[in-house]
């Protein structure tokens, strides 16, 4: 009797032992998530008919799949932004410039499978792959147009033409470019080039505006002294005789001056 208790109760205990593997099994097979509404959601097949025919499904919301048979990728829906390390391009006489962009993007809904099913690739990879590569050639595509004066004369003008390009080859590849943000500059051989042209340039303008100056200030001295030289002769030809005369008179306080030596009195000659 207690024999056939116990081969009861080690078949209760194995049989209850194999329904917790069984389920056991059925979750780790299964899984139930959540797909956030800045995200969309890609099912793809891992085995089946479907596979590599048409392995990839996009999904939204509260998703199950077996995972085992299929994997979830997720690509963001909102806009990312990436700011990749300064690298080197050449203009068209081979002059070194270096960037530094800072790109914004996203994967629209509609072109998530088709950037799932060309790339396989998580969104990091992507950033760090096809894209940089896009971001790298479109750089040095326009670069190789513009000769050295005048990629650093119209800064702005080549970034927006890089741009324009960018966005039209990420849209040819399932991605939407919104903007890019950059700072090109000359090597540091160029720019200290660039940085003594502009120092002679200064010093030049400098010692132009003191020879301004100076000529000016020569021109003020010539100025005063000719108009004190004009002053004086026109104040000598005024002077006559008669003036001198007449100065006299207007000046005589009508006393007659006293003298010891005799009684000879002085007397002014008025000519008529």
């Amino acid at each position: 009797m207690t024999t056939s208790k116990t081969k009861k109760s080690v078949q209760l205990s194995v049989g209850g032992i194999i329904l917790i593997s069984v389920i056991a099994l059925c979750v780790s097979m299964f899984a139930i998530e959540r797909i956030d509404s800045g995200q969309t959601g890609i099912i793809v097949n891992l085995a089946g008919s479907e596979r590599g025919v048409d392995d990839a499904k996009v999904e939204t919301g509260w998703v199950f799949y077996n995972r085992f048979t299929k994997q979830l990728f997720e690509y963001p829906a909102f806009a990312q932004i990436v700011d990749y390390e300064p690298f080197d391009i050449q203009d068209k006489k081979g002059t070194i410039f270096k960037t530094d962009p800072t790109i914004e993007y996203y994967i629209e809904r509609e072109n998530a499978k088709v950037v799932f099913l060309r790339y396989r690739k998580t969104t990091f990879e992507l950033e760090q792959s096809v894209i940089l590569t896009e971001v790298k050639n479109a750089y040095k595509d326009i670069a190789g147009l513009y000769e050295t004066d005048s990629l650093i004369n119209n800064r702005p003008a080549f970034e927006k033409e890089v741009e324009t390009l960018l966005k039209e080859r990420l849209s040819q590849r399932g991605f939407t470019f919104s903007n890019i943000q950059s700072s090109v500059k000359p090597n540091d051989v160029l720019q200290a080039a660039i940085d003594a042209k502009n120092t002679a340039v200064q010093n030049a303008l400098k010692v132009e505006n003191e020879k301004k100056a100076a000529i000016a200030e020569a021109e003020k001295v010539v100025a005063a002294a000719k108009g004190k030289a004009d002053a004086n002769r026109i104040l000598q030809e005024s002077i006559t005789p008669e003036l001198i005369q007449l100065k006299a008179v207007e000046k005589w306080d009508g006393k007659l001056p006293l003298s010891t030596s005799g009684n000879t009195l002085p007397f002014l000659e008025l000519k008529k």
